[in-house]
């Protein structure tokens, strides 16, 4: 395991590199308030590729935005694509869990990045809006940043407090939650405080409509797993029709396990991905 550090135009990026240097590069994108060790758990079953993991703006270690600026997808989409530019990437494979899922979704179908299959995990493109809601989406967005009511830093006497607040959350084991918490906690005089952004608490001033985002859909060209939880508290398994039909090549496979399957029950997860990307090769 090395430490990994790169400079986009408009960020520092931190991450974590696992495995093989020679191996096929996996990059792999986080979900949420969640960071590279996201992706700790499936690197011991991944050491024959190159596994990249990295820290979203306004996660984990890497940098936030300036005080007067808010965050999009379509930002951390230019992230991805940054990224994978400065790497040198080509002919790779884009992981993504949740928000990170939903931003491969996207970085996918501009065309842009060399990848040869893409994983999804508990998601397939962001959260959509029909288009008579936008003002609604826009108002309320506006509201949030003017009164930010409850949105404060939060500060944790131990670990064990920031450990128990985490596990309110469910569908995610307490290990899991630990190893997040690893990379996500920074000590402080005040206590022990989220390296998050705070500002990633609030609403999104812009939601793609579902036509827009199975437009992206329709523009995936490689070979795409979509791996679901069977207990996770997101619906995905039963919706989104028109988004994985609009996929050209897509396996859906629903396992045992909740939202942070891929790190509450790696060897599994593991096992089907790696079964997928051997698959023709």
């Amino acid at each position: 395991m090395s430490q990994l550090t790169i400079q986009t135009k408009f960020h520092t990026i931190e991450g974590r590199e696992w495995g093989n240097p020679q191996g096929k590069p996996i990059l792999a994108v986080h979900g949420w308030l969640d960071n590279a060790n996201s992706f700790l758990p499936l690197s011991e079953y991944l050491a024959d590729f190159r596994l990249i993991a990295i820290d979203l703006p306004g996660h984990g270690k890497s940098s936030h935005k300036s005080e007067n600026s808010l965050y999009y997808f379509s930002e951390y989409v230019l992230e991805i694509v940054s990224i994978a530019n400065i790497l040198k990437l080509d002919d790779f494979i884009l992981i993504g869990h949740s928000m990170g899922a939903a931003v491969s979704t996207l970085a996918a179908g501009t065309g842009l990045l060399n990848i040869s299959k893409l994983v999804l995990i508990e998601a397939i493109g962001p959260l959509s809006n029909l288009s008579d809601e936008a003002p609604d989406v826009i108002a309320a967005a506006i509201k949030q940043v003017l009164h930010p009511r409850g949105k404060k830093e939060t500060y944790f006497p131990n670990w064990e407090s920031a450990v128990g607040v985490r596990m309110r959350t469910g569908d995610i084991s307490k290990n899991s939650v630990e190893i997040l918490m690893e990379r996500g906690l920074e000590k402080t005089t005040k206590g022990l405080k989220p390296r998050r952004d705070l500002k990633l608490h609030f609403n999104s001033f812009f939601r793609y409509t579902e036509e827009q985002i199975i437009s992206f859909c329709k523009r995936i060209t490689v070979p795409t797993l979509l791996i679901l939880g069977n207990n996770s508290g997101y619906p995905i398994v039963n919706n989104f029709k028109s988004r994985k039909q609009a996929v050209k090549e897509l396996k859906e496979i629903v396992l045992d396990g909740g939202h942070h399957l891929h790190m509450d029950s790696p060897e599994i997860v593991a096992k089907n991905i790696l079964e997928f990307l051997n698959l023709g090769e």
